[in-house]
């Protein structure tokens, strides 16, 4: 076919069905990354997926909303459709780099290309018939968003029913220059090619997101992939999830037992985990199905993150849906001690600091201390004290000296009780044995005994017995 208007000819993608060289990095787009379009499992027979939370920001009391809706006589995108979105991808990917720009239509190649772009090893009309389908279902799924797909170059969330793929031309079939397609080709939809266009796009690593047996593990793979970006310049930081929340986002159905939930999730968890992309997780338990789960980066994802651009300005916590990062600056012994110096007119700035910054030993004894000052300010006297190093005043010292030495008696007395009460214990031990061995013997052998005695008794016990 020549060329025509619409600049057709794939020099990139596939060339004569020759080698295939698969990126090992896909740009992947970031709405599709966070927002749920595909399940995972093939038994998963719904029509219809929603995601619903409240908005952030501005809009902190309005509903944002993510529906997507079948057609029921192509069903609804499954694990297979996923697959054929990830080699698309990959092709997406490869024109950027080359172009720089995406324009439609996208020349796919052959069925048999992209079969080797899926690694399906058996090239047979059935693979390339079902890759068809697959085409087809994402094409025919529509979207609604309401406040939830981020149109980077508008800078603005979207209230729009769209499609991710607006048309599929097979080859042999009519293009819209009347020509005949020598090859397959993929239109995407408007807001989606805008979205790509303005790189509101995440690397991701298509060979380690192949490599995941579970299909949880690689759904969680790409929200927290892009979740971790939020807080990748903070220490000790966290992604939470609620589990209600985060089943529409993968999506999954929820289930109605704590056990079960964390079986439902832990095999895909526990991958991530052995796989270094996240170091840890914890689950707890928050009331009746409103479980949460906290994820911390591992190695891999900090490796992914290091010189990767997400985002052109600093907007990522107010352009990501779902829950913020969660930043743990205190832990909760801090935090009482932090309400300890508010409670002193210290202010919660400068007590933060405090605590942040000085040994909590150290300040709870000024809390103490600054009571036996002659200061007029003493949360001023307190604060300085910290910061300059003081002594701590006279008579609190006094005071610290009185109350060791009393501890000193306290426990002086308690270790002398403690050996009376010892003696005594064992003396009604061998009371109690004597008085068993005594008893055992018959009464000529306890008349002796008792003859004996009385004879070792002293002369003035005989003349009171």
């Amino acid at each position: 076919m020549k060329k025509s208007k619409f600049n057709f000819t794939n020099e990139i993608s596939i060339k004569k069905n020759s080698e295939i060289n698969l990126p090992e990095i896909i740009k992947s787009e970031v709405n599709l990354l966070l927002l749920p379009f595909f399940v995972l499992e093939r038994k998963d027979k719904r029509l219809k997926t929603e995601y619903r939370e409240i908005g952030t920001g501005r809009d902190q009391t309005k509903e944002v909303f993510w529906s997507v809706s079948s057609n029921p006589e192509y069903g609804y995108p499954g694990p297979f459709d996923r697959e054929v979105y990830k080699a698309i991808e990959q092709i997406i990917t490869e024109l950027l780099r080359e172009k720089g720009k995406i324009e439609n239509p996208i020349p796919l190649g052959s069925l048999f290309g992209l079969c080797k772009r899926m690694q399906i090893s058996k090239y047979s009309g059935k693979n390339y018939r079902r890759i068809k389908e697959a085409l087809e279902k994402i094409q025919m799924t529509g979207i609604k968003s309401v406040g939830t797909f981020y149109a980077k170059g508008k800078k603005r969330w979207i209230e729009d029913i769209f499609h991710l793929y607006d048309r599929v031309i097979f080859k042999s079939k009519e293009l819209p220059n009347s020509e005949i397609a020598d090859e397959n080709y993929l239109f995407l939809g408007s807001w989606y090619l805008q979205s790509i266009n303005s790189r509101y796009t995440k690397p991701i690593d298509y060979t380690y997101w192949r490599s995941l047996k579970s299909k949880i593990a690689s759904r969680l793979y790409e929200i927290l992939g892009v979740k971790f970006y939020g807080i990748r310049n903070k220490k000790e930081c966290y992604i939470h999830y609620k589990y209600i929340t985060l089943c529409q986002l993968l999506p999954l159905i929820p289930y109605k037992y704590f056990s079960d939930a964390k079986r439902q999730l832990n095999s895909g968890n526990d991958e991530l985990k052995d796989t270094g992309f996240i170091s840890k997780y914890e689950w707890s338990e928050n009331g009746k199905k409103n479980w949460l789960i906290r994820y911390w980066p591992g190695e891999r994802a900090k490796e992914e993150m290091k010189g990767a651009t997400l985002f052109s300005s600093n907007q990522e916590e107010d352009l990501l849906p779902g829950p913020k990062p969660e930043v743990k600056k205190f832990s909760k012994e801090q935090v009482e001690l932090i309400n300890k110096l508010v409670k002193i007119n210290v202010s919660k700035v400068t007590a933060e600091k405090l605590v942040k910054n000085n040994d909590q030993e150290l300040i709870e004894k000024w809390i103490e201390a600054v009571k036996y000052s002659n200061a007029d300010n003493k949360a001023a006297y307190l604060v300085k004290a910290i910061r300059e190093n003081w002594q701590f005043p006279e008579e609190y010292l006094r005071k610290i000296k009185e109350q060791k030495q009393e501890k000193e008696e306290e426990k002086t007395e308690y270790i002398k009780m403690k050996n009376k009460e010892e003696e005594d214990k064992k003396r009604q031990e061998e009371i109690k044995k004597y008085e068993k061995i005594f008893n055992s013997l018959n009464s000529s052998q306890q008349k002796e005994i008792i003859k004996e005695a009385e004879k070792r008794l002293p002369d003035f016990l005989k003349r009171k017995t």
